[in-house]
């Protein structure tokens, strides 16, 4: 029986594994069209982009989770990823996304009742995928989001089936795996005093108590340490990194 911490550590093996052999002709074809705007953003300086599965959270109000994140990195002028599902999603909680797109966040897929993938048909895949896109498409005007693969859990028939680039993580927060807020604070701070935060997606969702409280410290920290908090979009772009559709991605080096 699986558990949320078996299947992420089982999909370890293959969740950095970006360098299946292509044609220049199908690498022009598979590659992301990146319309992020990063004029706010400085490219030698270090970045992070913090990503949050999960949502939307009801009930949309000042006191959750949700909306604590993103008012934390509304009031240091910082940018994030929200991969959003079907599960939660109604008239009443699309207001957080659209206050997130408003906010000039990264909206993104998290498909619709957060499968294993693997476990699926391509054309089940495609359904659990093509669930958020209009919805998503209608709040933001872009065509195409970035997918999350819950559980990070992807084989070659994923890769082969979802046309968009699939987003693993550099760093997991565990905040699914009970983390607490120090706990988290504690391996982020680590990470930025050691280097190896620059570049780095990092796991987190958007749906605890413990996540917000650690998000409200590491925001103002990570900024006083000259670090700028973007999405993973904008990472790539500032970076002048290419994404590209059914490749797998947890980390942008420099």
């Amino acid at each position: 029986m699986f558990n949320k911490f078996n299947i992420y550590k089982m999909a370890g093996d293959v969740l950095f594994d970006i360098n299946t052999p292509q044609s220049m002709e199908d690498r022009m074809r598979d590659t992301w069209n990146n319309t992020a705007d990063i004029e706010w953003i400085d490219p030698k300086k270090p970045m992070v982009a913090l990503s949050f599965d999960d949502g939307p959270v009801r009930p949309v109000c000042e006191t959750s989770p949700a909306i604590r994140i993103q008012n934390a990195l509304r009031d240091a002028g910082m940018h994030a990823t929200f991969f959003y599902w079907g599960c939660t999603y109604d008239e009443d909680t699309r207001v957080e996304i659209v206050r997130a797109q408003e906010l000039g966040f990264e909206i993104a897929n998290h498909t619709k009742t957060h499968p294993f993938l693997p476990q699926l048909t391509p054309e089940e895949m495609k359904a659990e995928v093509g669930f958020m896109e209009p919805i998503l498409k209608e709040i933001s005007g872009r065509e195409q989001f970035l997918l999350r693969p819950p559980y990070l859990s992807v084989d070659d028939v994923v890769k082969e089936t979802i046309n968009v680039p699939l987003i693993s993580c550099g760093i997991d927060s565990e905040d699914w795996n009970n983390a607490t807020a120090k706990q988290m604070i504690d391996k982020i701070a680590k990470a930025c005093e050691n280097g190896s935060l620059d570049g780095k997606i990092v796991l987190m969702h958007e749906t605890y108590d413990a996540t917000a409280e650690a998000v409200e410290f590491l925001v103002p920290y990570l900024v006083a340490q000259d670090y700028q908090i973007v999405t993973i979009s904008e990472m790539f772009k500032a970076r002048d990194k290419e994404m590209q559709a059914g490749h797998v991605y947890g980390e942008c080096p420099q």
